[in-house]
């Protein structure tokens, strides 16, 4: 027995549509990260951990290996890979001797606003044009 309603069918449509909508961001995403590996001349890996340093401003080691889901001994290689692009530099933590501290360049920083400034402007102003209400619901 159906005890649908004939609302039912208009909200299964509108989270289908999101579903489309959410779908098609992680696609313009993906070509995104896409450019930006080929800007950058890293790979997919890379860029994330450039991406989570860059979220933090300044991270552990440890910590971005958590973020990227990997071991620290495969983080190291990545960071490696990142310092010999000149794309992020480790650094001794001033408050505790035996840490070290990981940053982006300036580099990476320059080239970062050049590929991801014009998405970052679109998205506020898309974003300004939507009430308190809706913001919180997207959010």
């Amino acid at each position: 027995m159906d005890v649908s309603t004939p609302g039912d069918d208009g909200r299964r449509h509108l989270a289908e549509t999101v579903m489309k909508e959410l779908r098609a961001l992680s696609t313009a995403q993906d070509r995104l990260d896409q450019y930006a590996m080929h800007r950058f001349g890293i790979n997919r890996t890379d860029l994330r951990a450039l991406d989570l340093i860059g979220q933090a401003g300044v991270i552990s080691p440890t910590a971005l290996a958590v973020g990227l889901g990997m071991s620290t001994g495969a983080t190291s290689t990545v960071l490696d890979r990142l310092e010999a692009a000149g794309y992020a530099r480790r650094e001794p933590d001033s408050d505790h001797r035996r840490r070290t501290l990981v940053r982006q360049t300036p580099r990476a920083e320059e080239l970062g606003e050049t590929i991801f400034a014009p998405v970052i402007r679109g998205t506020l102003s898309e974003a300004a044009a939507y009430p308190d209400a809706a913001l919180d619901s997207i959010t």
